[in-house]
């Protein structure tokens, strides 16, 4: 099956297989919420609102948007802000744009992208908002935490000045972690900090996530939430 110029298999894999995930072959059925190809992706820094949305409204991004209950509902409550929502897993993409198009959102574009840094693909204070949701707390692998130093050092160069950031984790070293490194790092405060979101003023605007349905359905466990401010 092709796919522009090159064989569909091509921007997944680095060799043929006998057998593909059934969901590589609805990739390109979806041309106005999902995007695949690298190249396009990395084309597209510094112009993403101008190229895709053809408007020069604020993007926020979120980082492992999963099936993306959360960014879909984000971009319906916010027709005024573009969102980008990065992710690797073929499945959840495919779920993740039938629900773009099925709302008809014109504002929300799904990105199959590994995100070692964001300034390869996002530029220069072209970023106005992040949301980071139940990442993988990485127990006694810290450093291959998505949250850390390296991420901060890339928000310097694409996150505006007075833009937020907001995490969100059921893991609560990882939350006091976060805590650490903002209060000793220049350039970024926080803002608003809570272990308990459900019994916090936060809850009224909360958008649960796939995970957090799940994780709320299983455990009887505090879900914990930081908005940090970049200065």
């Amino acid at each position: 099956m092709k796919y522009k110029n090159k064989e569909l298999w091509e921007y997944f894999f680095d060799k043929p297989k006998k057998h593909y995930n059934m969901y590589m072959y609805e990739m390109p059925n979806y041309p106005n919420h999902l995007i695949f190809d690298n190249e396009e992706i990395l084309d597209a820094k510094g112009k993403w609102s101008e190229i895709y949305f053809k408007n020069n409204n604020d993007l926020h991004l979120e980082i492992g948007s999963g099936s993306a209950n959360f960014t879909n509902n984000k971009a319906i409550k916010h027709p005024d802000i573009n969102f980008l929502g990065v992710e690797l897993r073929l499945k959840r993409l495919v779920q993740a744009a039938r629900k773009a198009e099925k709302n008809n959102l014109n504002n929300l574009i799904f990105l199959k992208k590994r995100v070692d840094s964001l300034k390869e693909f996002i530029g220069e204070n072209e970023l106005s908002g992040l949301y980071i949701n139940f990442p993988d707390p990485w127990e006694n692998e810290e450093h291959k935490r998505i949250f850390g130093e390296k991420l901060l050092n890339d928000l310097d160069f694409v996150l505006k000045s007075g833009s937020k950031i907001y995490f969100k984790t059921d893991h609560l070293q990882y939350y006091l972690d976060i805590l650490d490194l903002i209060n000793t790092r220049d350039g970024y405060t926080v803002v608003y900090s809570t272990d308990d979101l459900y019994n916090s003023e936060k809850i009224i605007d909360n958008i649960k996530t796939e995970f957090e349905h799940l994780f709320l359905s299983k455990h009887n466990m505090n879900i914990k939430y930081i908005e940090i401010v970049k200065e």
